[in-house]
């Protein structure tokens, strides 16, 4: 399910919880997502595994981990990713709030280091890719702050893809709501700096970044519609992922043929050799009796191979 809107109180409602007749709280609303086995699934390419949606989230950074691959149907770098059918282009990831009127960049694909660096060139080679924030300043705090003294309080993980999916190209906005309400400290951990890849943005003295120096414009959230081009359903849900056929794997061959004596036939396209001291083909079927043994030199690709068989029949 893609969810759907109508206005921006549906979304206050969704991140405080729902309400039922009595008025008791019966916590937040995940009906607008599609989540299997812990994966959430977004109207593009890529699958969150973390954070679940309306996690209180704090400690040194957030953490964020996206399956970047339409659920290991498709290649990830050092490979190549073009294809004209389907194909990751980029990902860009901000933290917005329409309650605090925030905007923070996540990663935007401006330089070469995390976490604004292309996902997709890091951890080469893993379909899984961690993005680590570093907490701007103005999130300091334990708990939800109520005076706002501080940026505390319901956000959203604004993830934006733009790829193509079986020829058709989209651009969509999925909004993972969290709540930054757990205790973050003003000085981040230095042990952070094992991780990988290393968290950031961090200041030049290596404390947390000042907000306004990561913070931009938030969007109108119907100029938001206005700017996706989402597919007419969930992607590896309701619509299977197209590429361009290969032919490189697989069976070598065509299929064989059954002579129906209920023995198996000997009309398949790989040879049985005339017995014992014969030569069989490449990929022939050798009879011998016990304790044979048979050499069988083969040329392929320029190489000579030696096939010691001792199988009886």
């Amino acid at each position: 399910m893609l969810g759907s809107w109508s206005e921006d109180q549906r979304l206050q409602q969704r991140q405080n919880g729902s309400s039922n007749r009595n008025g008791q709280n019966n916590g937040p609303d995940a009906s607008a997502f599609t989540i299997v086995n812990g994966r959430v699934f977004t109207p593009g390419l890529g699958i969150i595994l973390a954070p679940q949606p309306f996690t209180p989230m704090g400690g040194d950074f957030l953490h964020i981990a996206l399956d970047v691959s339409g659920d290991g149907k498709l290649p990830v770098p050092p490979r190549s990713i073009s294809d004209p059918l389907t194909q990751v282009f980029n990902f860009t990831l901000f933290l917005t709030s329409t309650v605090m009127q925030k905007n923070f960049t996540i990663s935007n694909i401006t330089t070469s280091t995390p976490p604004f660096a292309d996902i997709m060139d890091q951890e080469s080679g893993q379909t899984v890719k961690h993005i680590n924030f570093e907490w701007p300043e103005c999130l300091v705090g334990d708990g939800k702050d109520d005076e706002g003294a501080t940026a505390r309080g319901d956000y959203n993980i604004s993830i934006h893809q733009n790829y193509i999916l079986n020829g058709n190209n989209r651009y969509t906005i999925f909004n993972l709501p969290i709540s930054v309400t757990n205790s973050i400290s003003r000085f981040p951990g230095a042990g952070q700096l094992s991780t990988k890849p290393i968290p950031g943005p961090l200041s030049g003295n290596g404390g947390r970044m000042d907000c306004a120096a990561i913070e931009n414009p938030l969007m109108d959230f119907q100029a938001q519609v206005n700017s996706v081009n989402n597919p007419p359903g969930q992607p590896m849900q309701s619509i299977a992922l197209q590429t361009t056929p290969r032919s490189d794997g697989g069976q070598v061959g065509g299929p064989g043929q059954d002579s129906g004596n209920g023995r198996g036939g000997n009309d398949g396209q790989g040879q049985i050799a005339p017995g014992q001291g014969g030569q069989a083909a490449l990929g022939g079927a050798v009879k011998m009796t016990s304790g044979s043994l048979s050499m069988v030199m083969v040329g392929m690709l320029g190489a000579v191979v030696v096939l010691c068989t001792s199988v009886s029949w």
